[in-house]
């Protein structure tokens, strides 16, 4: 099957006997003598274009080994020890077959792509295809017209061995072009998938698992059927990347070894649909190694990206905050900015709840659910449903297609791209579950629920400030709950028993004081519609998102505790004791004590390992042990927050520099690289500001 419209051949003379009269040798492109496979750029006479002509030295057969050992083969001695001898064969040619595609006329492109060029191997993180490899593939806008041509019998219709016309689970093969179609030692067939969308490995999920059976079962068979080859013979995979972006399985013999089907290219089916059994997010959060040629548009993509000045493993540089040295800290700042609208927007248009309150109540929701889950991909994704504030619409009238490019570009604009590909591939997902386009991981299905457990919680506290009873009953909270998996789902299934769900459901209402707790210095300053402590922990959350760090999961709580873990939970004792600040002159011996009280207060009717989670997440923030950088960088955030909250006040409320306290009492706090710069910055612009306003 011939690859991006190109025809395979010297098609002057197509059907007809010919000669290689006419074509000269220019010079070898790339020879790759383990293939027995050379690439060759010639001139053609009365043409002022190049062609490329592709040998390929097709395997023995059988009936050709016969032919080939008998009297009519001479051979000529070359060296001769004890019972080992080596010969030159002189073969007739008719045994002895080569393969040759020619390309004419031929673009600098087929040139460039056969021409040889140092390789390198890539270990791409969902980060990174979020940040590099997605954009690169979005802007090339690979032709895929020849592969509709085919799906839609346009053209190569004879070639066709096999049609399934399901729209979701079938495909169409035929032989690929690599392949002379006579002898089954190098058969070679390609599988290409009716269903349009899916561009890789990267887009497959649960939910592709009936189309993938499909595959591995119709398509070993139908080889069986039409060439009599065993499907135990038959090698299925597909290329990560792949030579074009939309899915497609090579099927091969066992016995031949066709280029792409090393380790580092190749992903055997029966073992992606392995792996998609065990988790159906497993190639979204995978990381996969492809091999880049440095002729390669996507190597020089890598390049700028930094990719291979920084990679890899032992080189990384550390701390967590190293990826943010080198970028504009201005447009960084302007997406913290951005993210106060989610601070402040309501969520809903029948709520009062902002998106960010929302987002971190429904985050520490999901620090309350099993082990098993991810409980860290959850949080995140909570965290990320407040990008729907962001662009022209808000998440009530959105349309995706346009959001999540909105989103998208805010990001790849403000942020560094490691962190920018994070958070878009995680709003991607959000905004795939909000559609109803589960992957099947229990993660997604999960997410799911969160989201309308939270749209649950929220119409009942709209309809608990009404005068009247709510038609509400939260009975079918507990219910949603049980499903969810909270603490005591169990017993509520089992036993009718309740009392536990109602201990997690408390603990949740408990928290959500804290969506209506407005932070004390703002309110001492008289600032209109001051944030919340929610508010506060959302953005600092968020924060600590976007950065890459990540600990080895704690043992014995199965949970990544990083900075956007610490940042959640640090200020949760306040939804009991209140925010206390300098201003309420409470000792700072006194005030550890009343938080801690608080907090072991808050969570003690929580199972154990949720309750330790919880506390060791905000005992870090309270040590500031000298080594622990994530809570050194937590620390940071809840400083810069504060500030950076101060000069949007500022800004909205036109009263000068009246809240110039809170940066003064911050000029020498800040320990971390990357809040420093951010400091520098806001300074600047804030400077800046009220100079042109002054």
């Amino acid at each position: 099957m011939a690859e991006n419209g190109e025809r395979m051949g010297f098609h002057d003379n197509y059907g007809e006997k010919t000669t290689l009269a006419g074509i000269k040798f220019k010079r070898i492109l790339m020879d790759s003598a383990e293939k027995k496979l050379i690439f060759v750029e010639a001139e053609v006479e009365g043409s002022s274009d190049p062609a490329v002509v592709i040998l390929d030295k097709l395997p023995f057969t059988e009936e050709s080994v016969k032919n080939i050992i008998s009297a009519d083969t001479s051979l000529e001695p070359e060296m001769q020890n004890d019972i080992y001898g080596q010969y030159r064969l002189l073969i007739n040619p008719i045994h002895n077959p080569v393969k040759a595609n020619i390309i004419h006329p031929a673009t600098q492109k087929h040139i460039e792509k056969y021409k040889t060029s140092p390789s390198h191997l890539v270990q791409e993180s969902p980060e990174l295809y979020q940040s590099v490899t997605l954009p690169f593939i979005q802007s090339e806008q690979f032709s895929l017209g020849w592969v509709y041509n085919f799906l839609e019998h346009k053209k190569e219709q004879e070639r066709i061995i096999f049609e399934d016309p399901d729209p979701v689970s079938g495909f169409m093969m035929a032989p690929d072009f690599k392949w002379t179609g006579k002898q089954i030692e190098d058969l070679y067939c390609l599988a290409i998938v009716h269903k349009r969308g899916i561009k890789s490995l990267r887009d497959l999920n649960r939910s592709h698992l009936p189309l993938l059976y499909n595959l591995e079962r119709e398509g070993k068979k139908a080889i069986q059927d039409k060439y009599g080859l065993k499907s135990s013979k038959i090698r299925a995979y597909f290329h990560y990347q792949p030579s074009y972006y939309h899915l497609h399985v090579h099927f091969t013999n066992l016995e031949y070894t066709p280029p792409g089907v090393n380790c580092e290219k190749s992903h055997c089916l029966e073992t992606v649909i392995s792996n998609l059994e065990l988790s159906g997010s497993f190639y979204k959060t995978a990381t996969l190694n492809f091999v880049v040629r440095e002729k390669d548009k996507i190597y020089a993509a890598l390049q700028k990206h930094g990719y291979f000045s920084i990679k890899s493993g032992l080189d990384t540089p550390e701390p967590s905050d190293s990826e943010f040295e080198d970028v504009d800290c201005g447009k960084v700042l302007e997406f913290m900015e951005m993210l106060g609208r989610s601070k402040h927007e309501p969520s809903g248009e029948f709520w009062e709840t902002t998106y960010g309150e929302s987002a971190w109540r429904m985050s520490i929701m999901c620090l309350c659910l099993p082990e098993s889950l991810d409980r860290k991909k959850l949080v995140s994704l909570c965290l990320v449903s407040s990008l729907s504030s962001l662009g022209s619409n808000n998440d009530e009238n959105t349309q995706w297609e346009l959001k999540i490019k909105e989103v998208d570009d805010i990001l790849r604009s403000h942020l560094p791209a490691e962190a920018a590909g994070r958070l878009s591939g995680l709003f991607h997902e959000h905004a795939e579950v909000r559609r109803g386009r589960l992957d099947g991981s229990a993660e997604h299905i999960t997410y799911r629920g969160i989201l309308e457990l939270e749209e649950y919680i929220l119409r009942l506290e709209e309809e608990q400030k009404g005068s009247t009873a709510g038609t509400l009953d939260p009975t079918q909270i507990l219910v949603r709950m049980a499903e969810l998996q909270f603490p005591g789902s169990t017993r509520f299934k089992y036993f009718k028993d309740k009392a536990l769900l109602e201990k997690a459901l408390k603990f949740i209402f408990e928290i959500s004081k804290l969506q209506r707790l407005k932070r004390t210095g703002w309110v001492k300053c008289q600032v209109r519609d001051p944030e919340t402590v929610a508010a506060h922990m959302f953005r600092m959350g968020v924060m600590g998102l976007i950065f890459s760090h990540k600990e080895p999961v704690v043992p014995g709580n199965g949970l990544n505790v990083d900075a956007c873990i610490i940042s959640l939970c640090h200020d949760m004792a306040e939804c009991i004791i209140g925010d206390i600040t300098p201003h309420c002159k409470v000792p700072e011996e006194e005030k550890a004590k009343k938080e801690m009280l608080a907090f072991t207060q808050l969570v003690e009717n929580l199972p154990e390992s949720i309750a330790m989670d919880l506390l060791i997440s905000f005992r870090r923030y309270e040590d500031q042990k000298a080594g622990d950088h994530n809570a050194i960088l937590t620390k940071d955030f809840d400083k810069f927050d504060m500030i950076l909250q101060a000069f949007e006040y500022e800004k909205k409320e036109k009263r000068g520099k009246f809240l110039q306290q809170f940066f003064d009492t911050t000029m020498s706090v800040f320990k971390t690289k990357a809040v420093k710069k951010w400091h520098v910055a806001l300074l600047k612009v804030r400077e800046q500001y009220f100079n042109q306003v002054l």
